[in-house]
């Protein structure tokens, strides 16, 4: 299964960002593919949230444009919708204890527990999810397209002695 992960989505529909050529060519091939997808509730809702707002978007869309573009994606018969359970709230909280942080990774890590009840794959550009324990993901933007499943990433292993993952460039804590 497939777990796009917001900046993906961000990429795909915004055309004046840098990577929305690529995101866009993944984000058609996903959906007019047959490899289950399962979307986030959370990652509608971001969608919804900076797709829409003027001061984010250079070109935001309005309320009607994006239900419309959400819409279509549940329309596709391989698409489904991800919605937190109990259980995915105590593996949410496993996830952000493991990476000994939460702040600007709770986001992530809903979505990291939805792929991993799911066995699922997250889709991102967004390196974060290196912090989770036996996520996998990877980032579509460095592969050619038409290989869903090259470059997947796992989990990094721990630093020895310390309990602590590998740092992200560029991350500060917080």
């Amino acid at each position: 299964m497939i777990v796009p992960d917001i900046n993906i989505l961000i990429y795909a529909y915004d055309t004046t960002l840098p990577h929305h050529a690529k995101a866009k060519s993944w984000w058609e091939e996903a959906l007019s593919g047959s490899e289950p997808i399962g979307i986030p509730w959370v990652v509608v809702l971001a969608f919804t949230r900076i797709m829409t707002h003027p001061s984010v978007c250079a070109e935001p869309m309005t309320v009607k444009q994006v239900r419309k573009r959400v819409a279509q994606w549940f329309n596709q018969p391989h698409v489904r919708l991800l919605a937190p359970a109990a259980e995915t709230i105590v593996l949410f909280f496993e996830l952000l204890e493991a990476a000994e942080l939460g702040g600007s990774l709770s986001t992530q890590a809903l979505i990291a527990a939805h792929a991993r009840e799911n066995g699922a794959v997250v889709y991102s550009s967004d390196s974060d999810f290196d912090r989770f324990p036996a996520v996998k993901w990877k980032n579509p933007l460095c592969e050619p397209l038409g290989d869903m499943g090259a470059g997947l990433r796992i989990h990094p292993q721990r630093k020895r002695g310390t309990g602590k993952l590998p740092r992200s460039r560029g991350e500060g804590r917080g």
